[in-house]
């Protein structure tokens, strides 16, 4: 839906601008650089237009290349579906044994206030 919207509004801007090319048909004078050139407006607006086109391609392109990098890298730097039920294992063992000792600190707690009633 979004590319035929892009589409369409594509289309109407050349409309809007060839319209407006159309229009201006006289013959300007275009001072580049100190050199004098005579074209008609028309042809004048149609070269903006191109030169602004590719400008925006290669803004776009370059935009293009770092995200194609940044997908190559995000790729490269996948974990394997078995280097990720290694790290589950080891995960749910490091839980456990955390379980165990906080277990055990307890139980060590309680006997030494048992032992010693007085240190409280």
């Amino acid at each position: 839906m979004k590319k035929q919207s892009t589409t369409i509004a594509s289309i109407v801007i050349l409309i809007i601008i060839a319209i407006f090319a159309l229009l201006n048909t006289a013959t300007v004078v275009v001072n580049f650089f100190g050199a004098q050139v005579k074209m008609p407006l028309v042809l004048l607006i149609f070269i903006c237009l191109l030169i602004g086109a590719i400008i925006i391609y290669l803004l776009s392109f370059s935009n293009h290349l770092k995200t194609s990098r940044q997908l190559k890298e995000l790729q490269s730097s996948r974990v394997s579906k078995d280097e990720l039920k290694k790290s589950q294992k080891k995960v749910e063992q490091l839980q456990k044994e955390n379980t165990q000792l906080k277990q055990q600190l307890k139980n060590q707690t309680t006997a030494e206030k048992i032992q010693d009633p007085s240190a409280n």
